[in-house]
């Protein structure tokens, strides 16, 4: 799409999926452009719910999911083999793009990348076939894990091995610092909060019962929390799960643990499995083993946390609605558009193969978590309207949580990121201030009040327009079962707790979320799942025996093909760097003045740089390992991976 192209053009190529309305779910894009695109999609809705409905005979269903099936494993083909044959660059052009808009797709210097790395996990994965199938299970899927980890490390130079393999095997497991420092530093730094007025109730309850430091010294959870030393975390998104939620054979819990703050830092004091049942520390006999497994289950907790809601919810999903509305409501010239569009870049087209890859039936996901792929996504339809939008925030989110600096000093995820949110703010106030002298600008620029409108405004004040139209000729009928055109638009926004824009400053401050999302936050979750969640017994995105069930840790933790599973999707995730934050080669002003400001920034990327190195050398020499996901030089300027 050239930058000449109107706005009626490119509202008519991006439209919003109606499939998110009825369970509030993120806006997404509606991946079949044209009334080409509609149509095939009228015709798929059709047979699936004729099919669903038993309309059909047993031969002609069967034989019709088996053609689904090989389609299927087609598509999967082709998009290997396009991959394999980037070098062809007409595969990766608008030629062969029926789903997308126009140049949403990714370039042939993304899927070269792409492509390096996937030969290493094809290589790798091929290597750990080759196991010992008369070994236990469990010495199988060692030597399984063993074979593929290090034949990635060798195969592609940069990449060691997973950074808590190496603790695990120091550590002989995963030692109680450890556990802590994952919930500052590992892969869902999210989560843990302060302990405050309303977790009254839960500590009084567990207050009921003694607790002891690891030095021997007791001490009272009521006084310690009106003192500021307490600290939590949980998962109440997954409280209600029942049975039929769950995949066979899988479990999901919504375990609390509660830390205590000494001046040495935060250690463990408790984790409450199910209501009623506490696990304290220990070091000796059936209690340290139930104290293990109980940390697994809170480790898998976490691990399908960060998966579904931390991941992909509150950085993919939450910042497509503003990729969308960008292109459909400010022209490609304007301020807003020049500063916002280039950290959107390839975000439509990661998520819609993450619609693929990841969220459909049999999808990677699917096979690996805990809850049915219905629940799946049930859950992150809950956790986006849970969020407002300025709590995306990171300032926002630190006094949210209660984590400020005097209340827990050493953070790293927030320390390292308030370095980059103070240089994101500067920037974005610096390009903005030269576009709107005063408020009055903001609220006068009639395109940027349209952008908030179609984030903010109720559903149901807006044109249905916003959604796939269909070809005249199609049967009324067929079009109403379809569900593509809603009949009745809901009163909720797209964007929870979006509004329209009243200052300059509001305007700034919305920049600096989405850059920063698109960026940092996205960088510091994505990335860190290699060194955490590759090596699959410190995060297991399922446990496979309920806390009721004697059995022995090993047999919580994947079967053999789960656990390559687990490793090739953690591993390609965290593989492919694409484009670096504030790369000129990605954000090319036109506008000397913004070039300026822009070399700015750059420059004080490079100084977080070496600050953050500093910080690390400290780190490893405290805990031997560091924190290297939000040094500039490792985060993308874009979610595209």
């Amino acid at each position: 799409m050239t930058q000449q192209s109107s706005l009626a053009e490119k509202q008519g190529y991006y439209r919003y999926d109606p499939n998110g309305l009825t369970n509030k779910g993120s806006a997404r894009l509606f991946p079949y452009t044209g009334q080409d695109g509609s149509t095939r999609y009228v015709l798929s809705k059709l047979y699936e719910i004729i099919r669903l409905q038993g309309r059909l005979s047993v031969p002609c269903s069967l034989l019709l999911t088996e053609i689904e099936s090989s389609i299927a494993k087609l598509e999967s083909k082709w998009q290997d083999l396009s991959t394999l044959l980037v070098d062809l660059r007409f595969l990766q052009s608008d030629w062969l793009n029926f789903d997308l808009p126009p140049n949403e797709q990714l370039n042939n210097d993304y899927v070269q990348e792409k492509r390096k790395f996937l030969l290493k996990i094809w290589i790798a994965s091929a290597v750990a076939q080759v196991v010992n199938r008369n070994l236990p299970e469990s010495d199988q899927i060692q030597q399984q894990r063993q074979l593929f980890l290090h034949s990635l490390a060798k195969s592609f130079v940069p990449t060691p091995l997973p950074a808590i393999a190496q603790i695990y095997e120091r550590d002989g497991g995963l030692s109680d610092r450890e556990f802590v420092r994952q919930r500052l530093a590992g892969a869902n730094p999210m989560v843990i909060r302060r302990v405050q007025a309303v977790d009254a109730g839960l500590i009084q309850a567990l207050a009921s019962q003694t607790y002891k430091l690891a030095n021997g010294n007791v001490i009272d959870l009521l006084k310690s929390a009106g003192e500021n030393c307490l600290f939590i975390a949980d998962y109440p998104l997954f409280k209600d799960l029942q049975v039929t939620d769950l995949q066979s054979g899988k479990y999901l819990g919504s375990p609390t643990a509660i830390f205590y703050r000494h001046e040495r830092g935060l250690e463990p004091v408790l984790i409450e499995l199910l209501k009623g049942r506490v696990v304290t520390p220990s070091i000796t006999g059936n209690e340290a083993d139930d104290w293990a497994k109980a940390k697994l289950y809170f480790q898998s907790a976490d691990a399908n946390h960060h998966e579904l809601i931390s991941h992909f919810c509150y950085t993919h999903a939450a910042m497509e609605a503003f990729a969308i509305a960008t292109a459909r409501q400010l022209p490609s010239n304007h301020p807003f558009a020049q500063l916002l569009s280039p950290h959107f870049r390839f975000l439509i087209a990661i998520n819609y193969r993450a619609n693929a890859v990841l969220l459909a039936p049999g999808s990677a996901l699917d096979q690996l978590m805990a809850p049915t792929l219905e629940t799946t996504l049930k859950l992150s339809h809950t956790a986006y309207r849970q969020k407002s939008f300025w709590y995306y925030s990171l300032l926002n989110d630190i006094e949210l949580r209660g984590i400020e600096p005097q209340l827990l000093p050493d953070f790293p995820y927030r320390d390292d990121a308030l370095l980059l949110w103070e240089a994101i703010a500067k920037y974005t106030t610096r390009y903005l201030q030269q576009y709107y002298p005063d408020d009055k600008a903001v609220i006068q620029d009639t395109y940027l009040q349209a952008w908030a409108d179609e984030l903010g405004a109720p559903l149901n004040t807006r044109p249905k327009s916003d959604f796939p139209q269909v070809p005249q000729w199609l049967p009324p009928e067929w079009i109403t079962l379809s569900g593509i055109n809603p009949q009745e638009l809901p009163t909720h926004p797209r964007v929870p707790g979006f509004a329209k824009i009243g200052s300059l400053q509001q305007l700034i401050d919305i920049a600096t979320i989405l850059v920063f999302t698109c960026g940092p936050q996205h960088a510091a979750i994505n990335f860190s799942q290699f060194d955490y969640m590759t090596y699959v017994p410190n995060a297991p995105l399922a446990t496979y025996s309920h806390p009721n069930t004697t059995v022995s840790l090993d047999k919580l933790l994947p079967p053999l093909p789960k656990d390559l599973l687990q490793m090739q999707l953690t591993a390609t995730s965290s593989g492919i760097r694409w484009g670096n934050l504030g790369s000129s080669d990605l954000i090319q002003f036109f506008d000397q003045s913004d070039r300026q400001i822009l070399a700015q920034f750059q420059s004080d990327l490079r100084g977080i740089e070496g600050k953050i190195q500093v910080r690390n050398q400290q780190r490893f020499a405290e805990h031997n390992i560091d924190y290297p996901y939000l040094l500039p030089s490792r985060i993308p300027n874009s979610i595209n991976i």
